[in-house]
């Protein structure tokens, strides 16, 4: 999904959850809503080995990726958006701060609600590993399979580095 559908659903969502809560915790989900696909910035620079810290280009790489990709082709990973990294924030709602954590554990969950709808909507739902262990259990068995997203990445880098 996009950046700007998630700043207008996750901005409408903490309004309404600022009826429900105080200022600060609707801020915190907005935020988590939002800034988890900091993972996808991350992505793209470990992709291009840290040469390229260009936002633009890291939106028209992720566009690239997403006109041409499929799950025959491309299988995505973000860290933020697993599993693990959800029960990492859980836990720490859990055991130290419920009401600093909760609200950014709820945010990301609906981030990741929008996405798992987006992704369904378009029939690529697999095409991002929701799990670490899932990512390397399918990632070795796409390779087994000939297939090499990272080559895929790399051609769609390439692409977005030149003039639109």
């Amino acid at each position: 999904m996009r950046l700007r559908q998630h700043l207008i659903i996750g901005g409408a969502a903490a309004i309404f959850i600022y009826f429900h809560w105080d200022w600060w915790r609707a801020l915190l989900f907005f935020g988590a809503a939002v800034l988890i696909d900091a993972d996808h910035y991350w992505d793209y620079l470990w992709r291009n080995k840290f040469a390229d810290w260009s936002g633009w280009r890291m939106f028209r790489y992720y566009n690239l990726i997403e006109k041409h990709g499929t799950p025959k082709n491309f299988y995505g990973f973000s860290l933020i958006h697993t599993v693990e990294f959800f029960l990492l924030v859980f836990l720490l709602a859990k055991l130290w701060s419920p009401h600093f954590f909760m609200p950014i554990f709820w945010g990301m969950l609906f981030h990741l609600l929008l996405d798992v709808i987006y992704f369904a909507r378009r029939g690529h739902f697999f095409i991002r590993a929701y799990s670490v262990v899932e990512y390397w259990i399918r990632k070795k068995r796409l390779i087994r399979q000939g297939v090499d997203s990272d080559a895929f990445c790399r051609e769609m880098f390439e692409k977005s580095k030149r003039p639109a």
